[in-house]
């Protein structure tokens, strides 16, 4: 899974479970414009660790903000919990490890975290294959 999949997968996500509520990409500013309306998301951070030879860890952090200061609604947080709890990537839903509502400059956002363990594929190999003997018989030559 690609860090790209799982953003589309986040946006698709607030999409359908929000659907009243304008859904679009942060454009990078933490403080929104006065006419900001509906809700952001952005990746924070994305990590990938190695932890043995073949398995490694992924690790994604998103941010999700609510442009409006005076006009939260009082619902949003518990409709945002169980929105990106578990989201469907390409068919797989991966679950959330942590979960965060906190406001920061007056402004509510929520801070999701999501981790993945995945493991090298090794290459396929052949298996091995039977060896047809054939008796053969062996001509005595004079030199």
């Amino acid at each position: 899974m690609t860090t790209n999949q799982l953003t589309t997968a986040i946006a698709n996500t607030l999409k359908q479970h929000l659907p009243n509520i304008t859904i679009h990409p942060s454009t990078g500013s933490s403080s929104p414009t006065p006419d900001s309306q509906g809700i952001t998301y952005r990746l924070l951070s994305s990590q990938l660790t190695r932890e043995r030879s073949d398995r490694f860890v992924q690790s994604h952090a998103f941010e999700i903000r609510w442009l409006e200061t005076d006009n939260i609604p009082a619902t949003l947080p518990d409709e945002l919990f169980e929105a990106l709890e578990t989201i469907n990537v390409e068919g797989t839903p991966y679950r959330a490890t942590e979960l965060r509502w906190e406001t920061e400059n007056d402004t509510p956002r929520m801070l999701v975290y999501y981790t993945m363990r995945t493991t090298k594929v090794s290459e396929s190999t052949t298996p091995m294959q039977q060896l047809e003997q054939r008796p053969t018989a062996l001509k005595a030559t004079r030199e």
